[in-house]
C-alpha cells in the first residue's frame, strides 16, 4: 500500500465525558474503549501512517488514562494535536502535554464574555483567555479554534485581535457541523460570504494566520479577489494537499469505537471493538459507494456548472444532513446565487 493510500489523519475523540454544555455539541455515544483497547488501537493508527492524530472528545483531558494514552502515541511516533475548551488546562497538566511532545488547539467561540459563555455553557471566558496564555507560554498552542455560529460570526474581527494580544500565531475556523439547534445556527450562503471577506480583513490587520475548514473557502476567495494565504505551518487540522472536502480519505473514531468516513457523517464504517481499524480502512479504500461520492462529477445541481468542483466538492455530511442526498449541492456555499442563475439561464 502505498503512501497516498493512508489516511491523511485520524481524528479520535477518546471520551463523550465534558464539563461543558455546548450550543453547538454534536453529541455522543455511550461508553468509551478500554484502556487495553485504547492502546492496541493506538498501534493500529500507527500501521496506517497517518500524518497526524486529532485527540478530541467531549473534553479529552476528563479520560483518566489520557496521559497513559499519549505516552504510547508519544512511542509509536505519531505526532498528537489536543483539542480542548481549556477549562482543565492547570500547570501541571499544561507541563505533561509539553513532555509528551502534543501540540494544543483550544476552542475560543467567542471574542466576548457573553457570546462565549452563552455557546459554552458552563465556562469562563477569563479563564480559559489565560489558559491559552499560559499555553502560549509554554510554546504549546498552535491555533484557537473558532466554530463559526449566527451569533458569533460577526465577531470574527474581535476574534483576530484577542489571538493576537494572546500571542497565538493561528486561527481555525470551523464550519457549523450537523448538531441539536442546526438550523437555528448554520450561516447562510449570504453570512458565509460576508464571514469568509471578514477572515481575510482580520488576517491582514493582525498578521494572524488562518485555516478556514470548509471546502467552498479557496473558491470563494478565488472569484472574489480577496487577499488570503494557507497557513506557513500546519494547525493539525489542516490538510495541505487539497482544499476540498476529504470525506472518506480520513477516519474519524468515536468514543464507543464507530469508526466514521467523517466527524459529522450520519454513516459508520465498522466498530474497532469488531475488527482492526486497518481492516475497517481497507474496506474504506474499496467502498464503490465512498469511491462514487468522492468523484466531483457525481454532484448534482448547481456545483455541475462550477468551475472550482475539484476544489471544492461541497462538505458531505452537511449536505446530506440538509437535503438528503449525498451528491447534492452544498445549500451553504457562498457562490450559489451566482451558479442558481447561471443554471437558470
Amino acid at each position: 500500500m502505498n503512501k497516498s493510500q493512508f489516511p491523511y489523519f485520524v481524528d479520535w475523540a477518546v471520551t463523550g465525558k465534558c464539563n461543558l454544555s455546548c450550543r453547538h455539541c454534536r453529541g455522543f455515544p455511550e461508553g468509551e474503549l478500554s484502556t487495553e483497547r485504547a492502546k492496541k488501537l493506538i498501534t493500529e493508527i500507527a500501521e496506517l501512517e497517518p500524518s497526524w492524530v486529532i485527540i478530541e472528545g467531549g473534553e479529552p483531558l476528563l479520560r483518566e488514562d489520557i496521559f497513559e494514552l499519549l505516552e504510547v502515541m508519544q512511542r509509536k511516533q505519531l505526532e498528537a494535536h489536543l483539542i480542548t475548551n481549556g477549562m482543565l488546562l492547570s500547570p501541571q497538566i499544561l507541563t505533561t502535554l509539553k513532555q509528551l511532545g502534543v501540540r494544543v488547539m483550544i476552542s475560543i467561540d467567542g471574542a466576548t464574555p457573553a457570546t462565549y459563555e452563552a455557546i459554552r455553557n458552563g465556562a469562563n471566558f477569563e479563564r480559559v483567555i489565560q489558559a491559552a496564555r499560559n499555553c502560549v507560554g509554554e510554546g504549546l498552542l498552535e491555533a484557537i479554534n473558532f466554530t463559526l455560529l449566527k451569533r458569533n460570526y460577526t465577531e470574527i474581527p474581535a476574534i483576530f485581535e484577542l489571538a493576537a494580544s494572546i500571542g497565538v500565531g493561528k486561527i481555525t475556523f470551523i464550519g457549523l457541523k450537523p448538531c441539536q439547534n442546526y438550523a437555528e445556527e448554520l450561516l447562510t450562503p449570504e453570512e458565509y460570504g460576508e464571514t469568509i471577506k471578514l477572515v481575510c480583513e482580520g488576517a491582514q490587520k493582525t498578521g494572524v494566520e488562518f485555516f478556514f475548514d470548509e471546502p467552498f473557502f479557496w473558491a470563494t476567495v478565488k472569484e472574489r479577489g480577496l487577499p488570503a494565504q494557507m497557513p506557513a505551518v500546519s494547525t493539525g487540522i489542516v490538510t495541505p494537499s487539497t482544499t476540498a472536502c476529504i470525506f472518506g480519505e480520513y477516519l474519524f473514531i468515536e468514543a464507543d469505537g464507530d469508526v466514521k468516513p467523517c466527524s459529522f457523517a450520519p454513516m459508520v464504517l465498522g466498530n474497532v471493538n469488531e475488527k482492526s481499524l486497518g481492516e475497517i480502512w481497507d474496506e474504506v479504500s474499496s467502498s464503490p459507494f465512498l469511491s462514487q461520492l468522492k468523484d466531483p462529477k457525481t454532484r448534482t445541481g448547481y456545483c455541475q456548472s462550477c468551475q472550482y468542483l475539484g476544489d471544492c466538492k461541497g462538505c458531505r455530511s452537511r449536505t446530506f444532513v440538509l437535503t438528503g442526498d449525498w451528491f447534492a449541492s452544498d445549500p451553504v456555499c457562498p457562490l450559489s446565487f451566482k451558479l442558481v442563475g447561471k443554471e437558470e439561464g
